[in-house]
């Protein structure tokens, strides 16, 4: 049997071994069996291909040089905490972009035993919401509430359809500023509801 076609059939404890020896193909043959699961974990969240896809390279990257001093009982259970940190890191130091959707759609996938955590980010969005400038506030609600589209807004309100845009920018800009602080709890709520 070709060495390749041999590792996909072993399991993870035992690519890891190999991979602790230095083997390349077991390195590859876990590569390929979770990769596309990390990526989905992150693209969750980010919406993002290619900030996602550098997540999953520094990962693996990282796996593999610290291979010789791996200690892992579960890979699934070590990628998806590995994932989790570095998505942690990344929203800290706010190199990524969290859109207020993206929020919308971890507010979603809260189960109830995370009541709490979704009523104190609905808490800070309303606040958000209500500190906002008139105009920008009333363009928020009428596309958020509403579901009414740029041009729907801007005849409604008697404006421009670039001002209701204008207007959104700085809605979606003070409430991501807003949320910042709180937003690596609600993404580790997420993430630990995710599995590989």
């Amino acid at each position: 049997m070709h060495q390749a076609t041999q590792h996909q059939l072993w399991p993870d404890g035992k690519l890891l071994e190999l991979i602790k020896l230095d083997d390349r193909g077991a390195f590859e043959m876990l590569y390929n069996r979770y990769s596309a699961k990390v990526f989905h974990v992150a693209y969750n969240l980010f919406r993002d291909k290619y900030v996602c896809e550098d997540l999953v390279q520094e990962l693996f990257t990282d796996l593999w040089f610290k291979r010789h001093a791996l200690q892992i009982n579960s890979l699934p259970g070590y990628l998806k905490v590995a994932i989790k940190n570095r998505v942690l890191v990344y929203i800290r130091t706010q190199k990524a972009t969290i859109d207020i959707d993206t929020i919308d759609r971890i507010m979603e996938q809260y189960s109830a035993d995370s009541k709490l955590v979704q009523n104190d980010i609905t808490r800070l969005l309303n606040e958000g919401i209500a500190a906002l400038p008139e105009k920008c506030r009333q363009v928020f609600l009428l596309s958020r509430k509403e579901y009414l589209t740029n041009k729907e807004i801007a005849e409604r309100l008697n404006i421009s359809v670039k001002t209701v845009e204008n207007q959104m920018t700085i809605a979606l800009r003070y409430l991501r500023t807003g949320l910042t602080d709180y937003l690596p709890l609600a993404v580790l709520v997420v993430l630990l509801q995710e599995k590989l």
